[in-house]
C-alpha cells in the first residue's frame, strides 16, 4: 500500500498540504480582491500560508507513518520547498531573502507537523 511506504506517504501528503495551499491561496485572492490588502501583509500571509501547507504535508505524513516524525516531516517540507523554487524558477522570479525564509518557516513548520502526527492518540487506523 503507499500509505505505509516512506516515500509515498510523503508524496501523498505533500499532495494533501499542496491541496491546503491551493485552497488557501484561493481564499487569499478573493480577499485581495475584495479589500486590496498591501502587498506587506500578503507577505506575510503568504509564509503563513505555506507553513500551514507544510505542517498539514508533515502531520499527515507522521500519522499514517507512526514513526520518524522530524525526519518524515522535515522531508515533507523539503518537497513543499522543491515545488515552492521550482514555481519560482518557472516563472522566473528573483531568489530573494523572503523566499530563504520561507523556505526555513515550511522546513521548521513540517518537522513540527510530523512530530506532532506520529504522536496523534488514534482512535482507528488512518487508512
Amino acid at each position: 500500500m503507499l500509505w505505509k511506504s516512506e516515500t509515498g506517504c510523503c508524496l501523498l501528503s505533500v499532495l494533501r498540504g499542496l491541496l491546503c495551499l491551493s485552497i488557501g491561496g484561493f481564499l487569499l485572492a478573493c480577499l485581495l480582491s475584495a479589500f486590496g490588502i498591501p502587498a506587506l501583509v500578503m507577505t506575510v500571509l503568504m509564509h503563513i500560508l505555506w507553513s500551514i501547507s507544510a505542517f498539514v504535508s508533515g502531520r499527515c505524513a507522521g500519522r499514517h507513518l507512526r514513526r520518524h516524525g522530524l525526519k518524515i516531516g522535515f522531508f515533507s517540507g523539503l518537497l513543499l520547498c522543491t515545488a515552492l523554487l521550482a514555481g519560482c524558477l518557472a516563472l522566473h522570479e528573483p531568489m530573494t531573502g523572503k523566499l530563504l525564509i520561507r523556505c526555513v518557516l515550511q522546513l521548521m513548520a513540517g518537522m513540527t507537523g510530523g512530530v506532532l502526527g506520529v504522536n496523534t492518540k488514534l482512535k482507528k487506523p488512518p487508512y
